[in-house]
């Protein structure tokens, strides 16, 4: 694997935007679906329980007509992240490849934040583009707005034939507060949602 140039600094920063990555030891396997397409459009989405925790991880994966750089392009774009990333309210750019993203709150729970740090590496064999986000510490409180107690988010981007681009979304977010009972209620719609607003971005 290596790190990616020219795109590096906006796209980190955004990946998760967002977010919304994670850690392969933790995401890695033991997925269950949840909905199944047929066609090669379709959004197939999965979730699997996550260690010591209440909330559930989610994932989506589908393929979109659009080249790799198209959808990268959208998500390079901070100013865009409210069109496709799955309850993103803003999203701020910070240095050392890092983040301030608000996502907006779904009754009962009220708004959340995070600062997030993005690596963005490339596999040289087949060209699959990573962005892994995590949350991390360093941003002050916001009046109005609970920090999440912890958020984990990848995309994985894998060029295909004819201008295909494969996109794998995985997310976990604990919003922490007194609503991570009912995170699963408010996180199951992450993968479908995200990945269908990238779809209509980047086409």
């Amino acid at each position: 694997m290596s790190k990616v140039t020219g795109w590096t600094r906006p796209v980190r920063v955004s990946a998760l935007a967002v977010t919304l990555m994670l850690s392969a030891g933790s995401m890695a396997a033991d997925w269950e679906t949840v909905n199944e397409g047929k066609a090669r459009t379709d959004i197939n989405t999965y979730d699997k329980a996550m260690k010591d925790s209440p909330v559930k991880a989610f994932r989506g994966v589908t393929e979109v007509q659009a080249p790799v750089l198209s959808v990268l392009a959208v998500m390079a774009d901070s100013s865009a992240c409210a069109d496709w990333l799955y309850q993103c309210q803003s999203l701020e750019l910070r240095d050392n490849d890092q983040a301030y993203i608000r996502f907006k709150g779904i009754w009962p729970a009220k708004d959340r934040d995070a600062l997030i740090q993005t690596q963005t590496t490339q596999n040289e064999e087949t060209g699959a583009i990573t962005l892994a986000s995590h949350a991390v510490d360093g941003e002050p409180e916001h009046e109005g707005y609970v920090r999440v107690a912890a958020l984990e988010d990848q995309f994985v981007l894998t060029p295909l034939d004819n201008g295909w681009t494969r996109i794998e979304f995985e997310t976990f977010i604990d919003p922490g507060g007194n609503v991570s009972s009912v995170a699963n209620v408010i996180s199951h719609k992450a993968p479908q949602e995200t990945l269908q607003g990238l779809r209509e971005m980047a086409s």
